[in-house]
């Protein structure tokens, strides 16, 4: 299917703006001052439960991956390096792909075939934050 020049805008709007958003987020959280994290928003499921979610740690996993610290950011939530920066990677090079091309490339978000492998991951990571509480 050939996309139409609108559309080709559409996608590279879109491949665009969450590149620039996700820099934004870093830049942010690079040259944030010392002692910002105590304004960190706080999970009300922790809180609630007292049982670690799948997000907890994610603002601290970003704060070092800005700070070039992978080791601490993969401990903090390995989420961000499993799940989280290979899809921002496959969703840019999609929307660009289809800009450039002006063909439809199908995205394997949209398939119901890839949504059990990603909530087991995202589960078996729930479960393994839990038990072994690494960086929190």
């Amino acid at each position: 299917m050939k996309l139409e020049s609108t559309q080709r805008r559409a996608e590279m709007a879109k491949g665009i703006g969450l590149s620039t958003s996700i820099a934004a987020i870093l830049l942010f959280l690079r040259f944030a001052p010392t002692g910002a994290e105590r304004f960190y928003p706080r999970c009300v499921f922790t809180a609630i439960t007292k049982i670690y979610c799948p997000g907890c740690g994610m603002m601290r996993a970003l704060k070092s991956l800005a700070c070039f610290d992978f080791a601490n950011a993969f401990f903090y939530n390995p989420f961000l390096f499993i799940i989280i920066i290979p899809l921002f990677i496959y969703m840019t090079a999609t929307y660009l792909t289809r800009a450039i091309t002006g063909k439809w490339i199908p995205s394997l978000l949209s398939s119901p075939r890839s949504v059990l492998p990603v909530a087991a991951v995202i589960v078996a990571i729930w479960i393994f934050r839990n038990v072994f509480p690494l960086g929190l």
